[in-house]
C-alpha cells in the first residue's frame, strides 16, 4: 500500500508547485480532474505508466481531499495475486478499512455469519452497517495496482465486489457518500473487458 507523508508540525504537507518536478503540469491537471470527480461522487480509474507521477498524484490528492472533509481508505491489490481465498482477503481488507476509517471491527459472530457464502456481499454489508452510518464524511475507497486484475486468482471475486458496491450506490441513498478509485497502467477498456465491470461506471483519467 502506498504510504502518505506523515503530519509535520500538526499538519500534513502538500507539495508546492515548484516541487512537482518535470510532470508539474500533468500533476496539477490530473489532480484537479480527480478531486472534482471524487467530490461530485463519480468513481474513477486513473491510468498512467509513470509510477512517480501516479504516486505523487495519489498522495497529493489524498492530502487535498482530507482538507476538503473527505475520508479515505487505501488498498494494494497485489495481495490478490498470492491469495486464493477471497473470504480471507475480505477479512484482511475489512480490518484495514476499519483501522483507516477509525471504526470498530465487528464482533466474532458477525464474521461467522457474514463471511462464508458471499464474501463480496459481506464487504458491502459491513460498509452499510458498520461504516457509512458512523463516518459522517464522504468516503473514498482507493485500490492501487489494478493491473493485478488481469491475472490474479481472485480477480473475478474483486470484480463482483465492485459490481455489488455500484449496485448499492444506485439503490441505497446511504452509499451516495462512497466513491471508488482504481489505479493502474493498462487501459480501462482492457482491464474491464468482456463485461467484467461496466466501462461507463468509472471516469477515466489518463496521465
Amino acid at each position: 500500500m502506498m504510504r502518505i507523508q506523515p503530519e509535520m508540525n500538526g499538519r500534513r504537507q502538500q507539495m508546492s508547485r515548484t516541487q512537482t518536478g518535470p510532470f508539474k503540469n500533468e500533476l496539477l491537471e490530473a489532480k484537479a480532474a480527480l478531486i472534482t470527480a471524487v467530490l461530485s461522487g463519480k468513481s474513477c480509474y486513473v491510468q498512467g505508466e509513470n509510477a512517480p507521477l501516479r504516486y505523487r498524484l495519489l498522495t497529493d490528492t489524498a492530502l487535498r481531499l482530507t482538507d476538503l472533509g473527505q475520508t479515505a481508505a487505501y488498498f494494494d491489490l497485489i495481495d490478490l495475486d498470492y491469495q486464493y481465498d477471497f473470504a480471507r482477503w475480505m477479512h484482511n481488507s475489512l480490518r484495514l478499512l476499519a483501522i483507516q476509517l477509525n471504526v470498530p471491527l465487528p464482533e466474532g459472530d458477525w464474521w461467522t455469519t457474514h463471511s462464508t457464502d458471499d464474501p463480496a456481499a459481506a464487504f458491502v454489508q459491513f460498509l452499510e452497517e458498520k461504516v457509512l452510518p458512523q463516518v459522517k464524511t464522504p468516503i473514498l475507497l482507493s485500490f492501487d495496482e489494478a493491473d493485478q486484475l488481469l491475472r490474479a486468482p481472485l480477480a473475478a471475486d474483486f470484480w463482483q465486489l465492485l459490481r455489488k458496491i455500484e449496485s448499492a450506490r444506485l439503490q441505497q441513498p446511504l452509499f451516495k457518500n462512497l466513491v471508488v478509485v482504481l489505479w493502474g497502467t493498462v487501459s480501462w477498456e482492457k482491464l474491464a473487458d468482456d463485461g467484467r465491470f461496466p466501462i461507463a461506471v468509472l471516469k477515466p483519467i489518463i496521465l
